[in-house]
């Protein structure tokens, strides 16, 4: 069983990464977030926080668009086409099948969110010109760009060369790139120096923007779920509305059901049934002058988000186990 796991999940997984859309997005976002230096330093208000903000927001719509398109691909494409048919016939249960799948869809969310965060630890470091004397910091600039550089030409030079997969050769270089560039900057200070964790990455609160972004993922790794279940019975369209609607319902759970809970019962229901996804948003107190976020809350968040994950795709494997698939 277990091999019958890690072969889907693995083949599930390149599927992804293989797919344009996502690479195009993953793309986009990082392009985003590299430039949000130039793009917020006209903003009137404190220039790295509303960097950090919008990098924030990319990480998560972004992540809830793979989503969706990821899941669509691996799960109800491969139902609609019967090719589905080919992996459950052989001794591998409809359960494995699921919680593979969902395996695959964790692994791509992740990488992407790893990606894009630290993409955007980087441009935290470059800062924001907002005066005459600013002073770019070269090696922070250097490994924003060289990593994407390197990974772009080499993946273009094996598709045409070696005829390999444009995104997942790129996206399969980016990471060890990226690791190498941002270990680099841990112990590499704007001067060209050696300085253990440069002071700047203190000063401008890197380690809370790192547990923000991973509250972010566990709520992008929450709306994957959604998305999981509803694949096993509709198609892409039907997918992407529900989950958005509930990624926004979600978001705002506590204003539309929090405040009836105690006299509603379909309130008190609701509260409970729609993932609460404002809670892993901490974006607000990343505004603050001196942010913090306490360890154990990002443990509890963890605690729920693996809670819904597991309850949803059990609810996935339960729909797909009674549907007609050959």
């Amino acid at each position: 069983m277990l091999s019958s796991f890690w072969a889907i999940t693995k083949n599930s997984f390149v599927e992804i990464i293989r797919q344009p859309i996502y690479g195009i997005l993953l793309l986009a976002g990082m392009a985003l977030i590299g430039f949000s230096p130039a793009i917020t330093m006209f903003g009137m208000a404190s220039e790295e926080s509303l960097m950090v903000d919008m990098g924030l927001a990319t990480i998560l719509l972004l992540g809830v668009i793979m989503a969706v398109f990821s899941a669509t691909q691996t799960i109800s494409h491969e139902i609609e086409t019967q090719t589905v048919g080919a992996v459950i016939s052989k001794p591998v249960s409809r359960l494995v099948f699921v919680v593979a799948k969902f395996a695959a869809l964790s692994l791509a969310m992740a990488l992407s969110t790893y990606l894009l965060t630290l993409t955007l630890l980087m441009a935290l470091r470059i800062g924001v010109p907002s005066t005459a004397s600013w002073v770019l910091d070269y090696p922070a600039f250097l490994a924003l760009m060289v990593p994407l550089l390197l990974a772009v030409g080499l993946g273009m030079y094996c598709n045409y060369f070696y005829h390999w997969n444009f995104c997942s050769t790129a996206l399969t270089l980016a990471l060890p790139f990226y690791t190498l560039a941002f270990g680099i900057l841990l112990v590499v200070n704007a001067a060209w120096q050696f300085e253990f964790i440069p002071a700047i990455f203190v000063e401008r609160h890197c380690w809370e923007v790192t547990l923000a972004a991973l509250l972010v993922f566990m709520g992008v790794w929450v709306v994957s779920s959604v998305a999981v279940a509803v694949s096993t019975r509709l198609n892409v369209v039907v997918n992407a509305i529900i989950c958005f609607i509930m990624f926004f319902v979600g978001m705002i759970t506590q204003f539309l059901f929090g405040r009836f809970a105690d006299e509603s019962l379909v309130a008190w229901l609701a509260l409970r049934l729609v993932p609460s996804l404002h809670v892993f948003w901490v974006g607000d107190q990343l505004m603050t002058e001196m942010p913090y976020i306490p360890l154990p809350y990002v443990g509890m968040a963890a605690l729920y988000a693996t809670g819904f994950c597991a309850a949803m795709v059990a609810f996935a494997a339960f729909l797909f186990e009674r549907r007609e698939v050959i």
